[in-house]
């Protein structure tokens, strides 16, 4: 049985007021967040001025008339609050707002911003939403969509510039029955009622086992639920993530803040350690923002990763130094075997490249290729594995500081359980949790929920996958995603998958999936153009050949009825989410409806 760190005063901690609070007394002065204004100027601000803000904005929201004041409910008792939703991307207001309406205004609801309009307005109108808070750049968009929200009767704004303020200026002057709100004048006005000791706000009760919190999955397989979350659930994977990691004094938060991975995992978790968190303007600005910002971690999905290896692999080869890196790491590695760890010192030159601090990366959200992890801790940054789900708010098991295990997608945190069950011949069965951080449900899908609960109250996890005797966690696809061939034999398409992205240097991302009557595997890949030219691959006709050799080399070493018959080599990136899941299911469907004009 694994013994886990003992944290005193992370054992006082109930729920996210107690650990603004916390941070706002032990990390006082330090810098909470940094985040870029204009391209010349950034803002920050320290834990004491964040919890300052949190309270002002959310005592100013106590005070706001309808929706805020809890009159005009229709949802019953049991949901009697005010659904104030996110539109955004991370920011200190976004973080700011979330907190307050968490903390005893209501019940928060991230929404995608990225969403087309049509489904921005259904998750808006399904989780009965009576407020937005909003960014300022977004209001034009958002503006059109009220007339479909008939509910909504109040839109604070985030981060406005000058047409945005008087935008906001005409839209509160018309008479629509909804309310318009800056969210600077609502902190003003909080810190005033603030100071004229009013206390509906830091004294409002806060219950830990009651919704607080609506996260639309990303709807990879199929249409969003929305997962209702509470103080509970999300603290319990506060605590069990920071009894096996230790945060850096640094982050960068470059995922979408409407996802839960980075809103708990990284957002939160970086609250109660004291962490500096720095905040990413836009992806594409991931490598200038390392620089600038000087992280010691981030948190990230593969794909991400994938990028970065890539991308130092060929500033080395173009300025010839891919050999003597290659070496260095040959070097370091024969060192590191006996104890001598010279990384740092070593690759000085990429590392300054990252921003000169960087050391430490937590990944999750898909499986991640071997070869990134290795190359990245080759040359000293640490990549942690993580695995959950939404349901699991949304962490199940990470790769702590003293719990790693090869293969591992990381050790159970404390205080849950989890089991594979209705194991195979392999012992590979349905991972299924139990515990605090489980979900109360979907919201307004009994039937769904129902579903998604074993009769002995474990939560379906849909993935396949074992449990060693130590608590580690070893996943092998899932269970949506298996494929039942006509024969009977499972096959799990991701252990295919990673064998052609891991063998096959040019495969960049790879489907694979049986044909509709169940008598044959097929796989459609996106390869990796620089490496094609490289091979000397210019034209589809000789890289079809290739890959074909290649896959006729795999399929030697795996029995029959896994063996890939054919291959389809997509000419762009695959369809994914905003947290770079592969929409699998829309990859097949095309390369079938595809094959489908080719033979017409």
């Amino acid at each position: 049985m694994r013994r886990f760190y003992r944290i005193p005063q992370l054992e006082k901690i109930s729920n996210l007021r107690d650990a603004v609070n916390y941070a706002k007394r032990k990390y006082s002065s330090r810098i909470a967040y940094r985040q870029i204004e204009t391209p010349v100027y950034e803002s920050a601000i320290t834990f004491r001025g964040f919890a300052g803000n949190i309270d002002a904005l959310g005592t100013a929201l106590m005070h706001l008339p309808a929706p805020f004041n809890g009159s005009e409910r229709s949802r019953g008792d049991s949901l009697a609050q005010t659904h104030i939703a996110f539109i955004g991307g991370t920011s200190i207001e976004w973080i700011t707002g979330f907190l307050a309406t968490m903390n005893g205004v209501g019940c928060a609801v991230p929404i995608d911003r990225l969403l087309d309009p049509d489904t921005m307005v259904e998750q808006l109108d399904f989780a009965d939403v009576d407020a937005i808070f909003c960014e300022g750049s977004f209001l034009a968009k958002l503006e059109p969509l009220l007339a479909r929200l008939p509910r909504v009767r109040a839109v604070i704004v985030m981060r406005g510039t000058g047409p945005t303020v008087d935008l906001l200026k005409r839209l509160a002057a018309q008479d629509t029955g909804r309310d318009y709100y800056a969210y600077t004048e609502l902190v003003k006005h909080g810190r005033g009622l603030l100071r004229a000791h009013d206390v509906s706000f830091t004294e409002a009760p806060i219950d830990a086992d009651a919704m607080s919190l609506l996260v639309f999955t990303s709807g990879t397989t199929g249409a969003n639920k929305g997962v209702m979350l509470c103080h509970r659930n999300i603290v319990t994977v506060m605590k069990g993530a920071r009894q096996l990691v230790t945060y850096r004094r640094t982050n960068l938060s470059v995922l979408p803040i409407n996802h839960t991975y980075e809103l708990v995992c990284n957002i939160i978790c970086s609250i109660w350690e004291g962490t500096t968190v720095a905040i990413n303007d836009d992806l594409r600005h991931v490598a200038r923002n390392l620089e600038h910002f000087g992280p010691e971690m981030s948190s990230m999905v593969p794909m991400m990763l994938d990028l970065l290896v890539r991308k130092i692999t060929i500033e080395a080869k173009r300025n010839g130094l891919w050999g003597h890196l290659q070496y260095g790491m040959k070097v370091s590695g024969l060192l590191r075997a006996v104890g001598i760890d010279r990384r740092r010192k070593f690759f000085k030159p990429v590392l300054q490249g990252l921003g000169g601090n960087f050391s430490m990366v937590i990944c999750g959200g898909a499986p991640l290729d071997h070869h990134t992890e290795s190359f990245l801790d080759s040359i000293g940054v640490t990549v942690k594995n993580g695995y959950g789900i939404t349901e699991c708010a949304p962490l199940v098991a990470t790769t702590g500081d003293h719990f790693r295990r090869a293969g591992s997608v990381g050790h159970v945190i404390p205080n849950i359980e989890v089991r594979a069950a209705n194991q195979d011949e392999k012992g590979d069965g349905e991972i299924q949790v139990k515990g605090d951080n489980v979900m109360l449900g979907y919201y307004k899908m009994p039937e769904d929920t129902a579903a998604v609960f074993t009769d002995d109250g474990w939560l379906r996890t849909g993935d396949l996958g074992h449990i060693d005797k130590d608590g580690y966690v070893f996943l092998t696809g899932r269970l949506k995603n298996l494929i039942i061939l006509a024969n009977g034999k499972n096959v799990s398409p991701e252990d295919i998958e990673d064998h052609l992205m891991h063998d096959i240097s040019y495969v960049r991302e790879s489907v694979v999936y049986a044909d509709e009557a169940g008598t044959g595997i097929y796989a459609v890949c996106f390869l990796d153009d620089d490496e094609c030219d490289r091979l000397g691959l210019g034209d589809e006709r000789s890289r079809h050949d290739r890959l074909m050799q290649d896959v006729r080399e795999f399929n030697k070493t795996v029995p029959s009825y896994k063996r890939i018959n054919d291959v389809t080599i997509s000419d762009h990136e695959f369809e994914k989410t905003t947290t770079q899941k592969i929409r699998r299911f829309k990859v097949i469907e095309s390369v079938r409806k595809r094959k489908a004009g080719t033979s017409d």
